[in-house]
């Protein structure tokens, strides 16, 4: 695999797209599927339609040894989601790797992964929330670019998955530029209570809050996860990122949640290095508008200089976006128009 550029001196690379008959191996690398249908009451009808909608895409799914077990923490232990991604790393028949969800575990891991075999064998990983640990950490330790997208139960979604799924498949399958379009609807429900009475919202589309261009290396994905990061060697650089940040809406004071989450990153040394900012869509108990979060931007000094865009579809809405972490876009923002696309991904 060809070295495409250089991130802080760390050579960044692409892995290989997928094509019909390749393999993907759906994993517990934060909460265990035994943990996500004991939380949130999904069936084996719901694993069957999620295997059948990835299969209509022709992908052969498996699944690890440990993805159901079930702990008093709702996944699988440490050793047990170490042992099925390092299995799925050097098996030469997986070509991608699927999170089964998010949750709250994947820092578990971060220690025990042998960073240099995902060099070695670089392959598609992709989940989002949780995962956005792996995804920066992989990065920063060894250049290999992962995915900020759906994770297995995204695929059980029955209605408004049509997005997603394009989406994934353009940015896995595709290997040409990708330019962004937002999506008609969109939805903050539970959808796995009540999968065929959706509440979805007309989508006002990408917001251009600061004019301006940029081009460089897709960073980010949940920005809590990320700054749990800092201080640490899972950190990435930021020469030359555009960070794509989001985080479930927790009601009023999510602006105050995204105000400290970008003042924290503002504080890094190498953030004077940073390009853009692309904030991805909360939910209506946020109540995060296109004037507020403009205000908030306003108000943090060290984004004065930067475009950005706010409502873009990724993160923990529906549905969503597949963006390269470690992959390169470039984006324009200008009066009131806003344009985004994957230069390599």
């Amino acid at each position: 695999m060809p070295e495409l550029w250089t991130l802080d001196g760390i050579a960044v690379h692409i892995p290989p797209k997928l094509k019909a008959g390749d393999e993907i191996r759906v994993l517990a690398l934060s909460r265990s599927l035994g943990g996500a249908m004991q939380l949130s009451g999904l069936t084996e009808r719901d694993v069957q339609f999620a295997t059948n909608r990835l299969e209509s895409l022709g992908l052969k799914v498996s699944f690890g040894r440990w993805a159901r077990e079930c702990n008093a923490h709702l996944t699988a232990s440490p050793q047990h989601r170490l042992e099925d991604f390092h299995e799925a790393i050097a098996d030469p028949s997986v070509k991608a790797i699927l999170a089964v969800v998010g949750g709250i575990a994947a820092t578990q891991i971060l220690a025990g992964i042998d960073y240099t075999a995902i060099k070695a064998h670089p392959k598609i990983i992709c989940g989002y929330s949780d995962i956005t640990h792996l995804s920066n950490a992989i990065l920063a330790r060894v250049g290999v670019t992962t995915y900020s997208g759906p994770q297995f139960t995204t695929f059980m979604m029955r209605l408004g998955a049509e997005y997603t799924i394009d989406n994934f498949r353009r940015c896995l399958f595709i290997d040409e530029p990708l330019e962004l379009q937002p999506a008609d609807k969109w939805s903050d429900d539970e959808w796995h209570k009540d999968q065929e009475n959706r509440k979805f919202h007309d989508n006002e589309g990408f917001w251009a809050i600061q004019d301006g261009e940029a081009e460089g290396t897709i960073i980010g994905g949940n920005y809590f996860a990320l700054n749990m990061l800092q201080g640490t060697s899972y950190f990435p650089p930021l020469q030359e990122g555009i960070l794509f940040l989001e985080q479930r809406a927790n009601g009023k004071a999510t602006l105050v949640e995204l105000d400290a989450g970008l003042r924290a990153l503002s504080f890094q040394p190498e953030f004077p290095n940073v390009r853009a900012i692309v904030i991805g869509r909360f939910a209506k108990s946020g109540r995060v508008t296109r004037e507020n979060l403009a205000a908030l931007i306003s108000e943090i000094p060290a984004l004065h200089h930067l475009p950005v865009i706010g409502n873009c579809d990724f993160g923990h809405m529906s549905p969503i976006l597949t963006l390269p972490i470690g992959g390169r876009c470039k984006l324009h923002v200008s009066k009131g128009k806003v344009s985004i696309t994957l230069t390599e991904h």
